[in-house]
């Protein structure tokens, strides 16, 4: 055969299939196993309890021997998957050749296919991690059988290369490999035999019991199930607004002193890096900043836009604390002024603490009473998703070993299923107060008078007389509400000068309408350098072999 003696190998690997009439088998299987250089205790067998159709076999008289009939120590468990033979001293290791006689009853073992019976045997199974030289398989029919069809694979898991039909005396069949089978190759038989010579089973006969196959997910379903319960329980409680009025009425002003990003998140519950530009401006309103508008020529004609802002205020002089991160964020404790294209892939860190921060203030204030989603956002649910593959396959994998007799999968499933059901249901959160469903729709009221063109302004009593001043303090508010094109248009030839707070390009005439659109340049330019963060590197027919149904399969090793 050419086999390397120096290396781990089963050598020969006969296996003695004997079909009786009562639909079981006999197995023998005689593995001659050499060690090579390094010394083990012994090997392993793992049987594949299930046969060609899924019905589960009772595998049972197993008895371990070497060639004289004399009694290997040895140890059988049952999983889920596979029943393992572990054969050995663990006390005790040896290094050379030894036979090993492994002989098991299998019960429910042949197929029922329309026109004929058949046994279909996967001989060696496909996990051995050692080559098997010679592989023969025997397969002896019950008296008065005869094949009416055969077939014989070999090689990897998918493989339909065919092996041979060597003989056949008596009723009994021999196969064998044309070649040896390397790590991950099987090989697997099939002969088909007429009906009515085997005993026929029930239809739901040898299937995995409730308790093997349908318990363990049953159990596990509940836990879902509780989950999804408790969790829109708890949104029903917790996570759904008051009812509001329903009547949206005009209002003229900012309700409560609440900055831009405040607003938003009352509005649209959320507050994220694109709302930063607005605040910004807000605090450039308020005097704690100027923005300057710079452009550098390249190249002779193409201009180059950047912002430069300049602290005028230290942050503690700020009632908010997300405005003081912001402002602390922006400047370090020795810069006075900083360009937004400076801030590129440092800035970005700030944003959560930030935006968290204007969450937590809604909390405080009263305006929520759940935040949900309106903390870490997108991050918020990576978490979740995070947690739930690593909640579910570590205590899922130990709980759902221990509990289902080495079937983990139901238990993981379940838990992993649990908590991206607790996150969906959660995502709907946050819920507001009457307070805060109160201020929504003054809000709303606010937008509808911010965007109302001048035609309609007659609708609205007692409004604002239109100044300057009415412009610059509702600018911010109009841009997070969407709304600041129109604000300006109201505006044009009333709000005439430049504010000290903002320095644009020099030589052109201002207006509101050129100087929003400069604000929302200002606006583009700032959501996309702060929320910059670094590029992250990526690195870049049945087959015998694939035979995982049908008897015996499994495979093996040593230790």
């Amino acid at each position: 055969m050419g086999e390397d003696i120096s290396q781990e190998a089963i050598l020969s690997y006969k296996s003695n299939i004997v079909v009786n009439i009562d639909n079981s088998t006999d197995i023998t299987e005689k593995i001659i196993y050499n060690t090579g250089d390094t010394e083990h205790h012994g090997i392993y067998r793992d049987i594949y309890p299930y046969s060609s159709q899924g019905r589960k076999m009772l595998v049972e008289n197993i008895s371990v021997t070497d060639e004289a009939g004399t009694s290997y120590q040895y140890e059988v468990s049952d999983s889920s998957k596979n029943i393992r033979i572990k054969i050995g001293d663990p006390n005790q290791t040896f290094s050379g050749q030894k036979t090993y006689v492994i002989k098991y009853h299998a019960t429910r073992a042949v197929g029922q296919v329309k026109d004929f019976d058949e046994i279909y045997w996967n001989v060696t199974g496909n996990e051995w991690p050692m080559p098997i030289y010679q592989v023969e398989s025997f397969v002896s029919l019950p008296l008065g059988a005869t094949m009416t069809q055969s077939a014989c694979y070999y090689g990897p898991k998918g493989n339909t290369e065919q092996c041979i039909l060597a003989s056949e005396t008596k009723g009994v069949y021999t196969f064998e490999s044309p070649s040896a089978l390397f790590t991950g190759d099987g090989l697997t038989v099939a002969v088909g035999f007429q009906k009515g010579i085997v005993t026929a089973y029930a239809l739901n006969e040898g299937f995995p019991g409730h308790y093997d196959k349908y318990i363990p997910w049953l159990i596990s379903s509940v836990l879902p199930i509780l989950t999804l319960l408790f969790s829109l329980l708890s949104w029903h409680k917790k996570g759904r607004d008051p009812k509001g009025t329903g009547v949206i009425v005009p209002q003229y002003d900012v309700p409560e002193e609440l900055t831009p990003m405040e607003l938003v998140g009352i509005a649209s519950e959320k507050v994220n890096a694109s709302h930063i530009s607005a605040e910004i401006i807000y605090l450039a309103t308020k005097g704690y900043l100027k923005i300057n508008q710079l452009e550098e020529k390249l190249l002779g004609f193409i201009k180059q836009t950047d912002y430069e802002l300049t602290k005028l205020k230290d942050s503690s002089l700020l009632p908010n604390d997300f405005d003081k991160k912001l402002l602390d964020g922006l400047f370090s404790d020795t810069e006075q002024s900083v360009k937004l294209s400076d801030l590129k892939n440092t800035f970005y860190t700030n944003i959560p603490i930030i935006t968290n921060s204007v969450a937590d203030n809604l909390l405080v204030k009263g305006y929520y009473k759940n935040l949900g989603r309106m903390k870490n956002g997108s991050g918020r649910m990576f978490i979740i998703l995070f947690m739930s593959v690593w909640v579910s396959g570590f205590f899922g994998g130990i709980i759902g070993t221990v509990l289902f007799n080495g079937n983990p999968f139901p238990l993981m499933a379940s838990m992993f299923l649990s908590i991206i059901i607790y996150g969906i249901v959660s995502h709907f959160n946050p819920a507001k107060t009457e307070k805060g469903v109160a201020t929504k729709e003054y809000i709303f009221g606010l937008k509808d008078y911010l965007r109302v063109a001048e035609k309609d302004r007659l609708l609205f009593h007692n409004a604002p007389e239109k100044k300057p001043e009415v412009f610059e303090k509702l600018l911010p508010y109009a841009m997070v509400l969407g709304v600041a094109d129109i604000w300006a248009k109201e505006f044009e030839g009333i709000y005439n000068t430049p504010p000290s707070w903002y320095s644009g390009s020099s030589g052109n005439a201002f207006s509101t309408i050129a100087f929003n659109q400069s604000l929302s340049n200002f606006s583009s330019f700032a959501s996309s350098d702060l929320s910059s963060s670094p590029s992250s590197s990526s690195i870049g027919s049945r087959g015998g072999g694939s035979s995982g149904g049908g008897g015996g399969g499994g495979g093996g090793g040593s230790w």
